[in-house]
């Protein structure tokens, strides 16, 4: 991605760091003054946000890894100042390999809060053990009273180093945990509540459901950070993520299974206009300006199949007034897909890869194409209802 910087690559997976990840190091050092906190502490706080984050990553490639356990690999993994995003190529369809992948974060930073746990035990003994239950209770149930930090003062012990790293990040693995388990859709929560419901209702339905939930509660993230602003602005937009990912992704549910119902064969356009490759670049402008057709198929002198010539070439073409050029020198590769090909296909070579006509071939024979216009047409009246 353009916006963020990559780490390193790790399983095969790369690992970004988007560009407003900078902010939570100006907040430790918002922090740090507030709180009129010395070098050394703003620089262990800062060490205790890697650390939270590094916890997220390993959330993060749980997912991943699940994921390509069944044949699902990830484009790479984004960290951002709101935690991470594991860019899956898409999610399994099987509502059981769904419910895996969608906990299998939520069990990382659970072996990771019992691990850490264990460490504490090897770690701290006598008076400081006693002080990291009491701490470690404070940070689950009150994330970290004010009375704690005077208990600390106290006692002599100072809030820093290892003390604070350990009670503070077992705590926050276990918070990771119980929120990522609200079923609020697209969370993990509302994966897995998702994946159960489509074990007996289908996807389709499931996810509708799943995605009305995941607004409401994701209305609710949102009001409740306004109100609490200072505390739980993060809330507010994590709420609005919530919200609009969680619309998205039931249009592209329901797309997909529209895509799933048809094939090329139910779009294809049998009626076209034919451009041979030595035909000058002022054939297909004409076409362009008093025509409805905006992208060709280009065939050469023994009428074979060679290449497309999309809109784009052609006011390439006029931009630079090339209009006595070839026609091969702007035609580009063309796709052929099969008349029983899924629409779900010709969708990932038009709206994907970028394809804007597509030649549809019935054997060895070609029988017509599917452009973009169409394509959006024909989707357009499926998603009303009227075809």
């Amino acid at each position: 991605m353009r916006s963020s910087l990559k780490l390193f690559t790790w399983f095969g997976i790369p690992v970004h760091l988007h560009w407003t990840f900078g902010l939570i190091f100006v907040y430790a050092l918002w922090i740090g003054y507030s709180k009129n906190l010395d070098v050394i502490s703003t620089i262990w706080l800062m060490g205790f946000f890697i650390a939270l984050f590094g916890c997220v990553l390993l959330h993060e490639y749980g997912h991943s890894l699940m994921a390509r356990k069944y044949g699902v690999e990830t484009r790479d993994i984004i960290l951002t100042p709101i935690g991470g995003i594991a860019r899956l190529e898409k999610m399994p369809e099987k509502p059981v390999h769904e419910f895996l992948v969608a906990i299998a974060g939520p069990m990382v930073n659970v072996l990771i809060a019992i691990a850490l746990l264990g460490l504490s035990m090897l770690v701290f003994s006598g008076e400081h053990w006693e002080f990291f239950k009491w701490f470690l209770k404070d940070q689950l149930l009150f994330s970290g009273s004010e009375e704690s930090g005077e208990i600390m003062e106290e006692s002599g012990m100072t809030m820093s180093g290892i003390l604070f790293y350990l009670p503070v990040l077992v705590a926050t693995n276990i918070g990771l945990v119980v929120f990522n388990l609200i079923p609020a859709f697209p969370m993990d929560g509302g994966r897995i509540f998702r994946s159960l419901l489509a074990m007996r209702f289908g996807r389709v339905k499931a996810t509708r459901v799943a995605s009305l939930l995941g607004q409401v509660i994701a209305v609710g993230f949102i009001v409740l950070g306004l109100l609490n602003w200072q505390k739980a602005s993060t809330l507010t937009l994590i709420g609005f993520f919530v919200f609009i990912t969680a619309r998205t992704e039931n249009s592209m549910v329901r797309l997909e299974d529209i895509l799933r119902r048809f094939k090329a064969r139910d779009l294809l356009r049998r009626n076209f206009t034919r451009l041979t490759e030595n035909d000058w670049m002022q054939t297909p402008v004409e076409l362009l300006q008093h025509g409805l057709e905006r992208n060709f198929l280009v065939f050469d002198l023994s009428d074979s199949l060679v290449g497309a010539l999309e809109e784009v070439d052609i006011v390439a073409a006029m931009k630079k007034q090339d209009l006595s050029a070839e026609v091969a020198r702007y035609a580009q590769q063309v796709e052929l897909v099969n008349v029983d090909e899924s629409l779900q296909y010709v969708y990932h070579l038009i709206r994907q890869r970028g394809h804007s006509i597509i030649a549809v071939v019935d054997g060895r024979d070609l029988v017509g194409v599917i452009d973009e216009a169409g394509f959006q047409h024909f989707m357009q009246l499926q998603t009303t209802g009227k075809a």
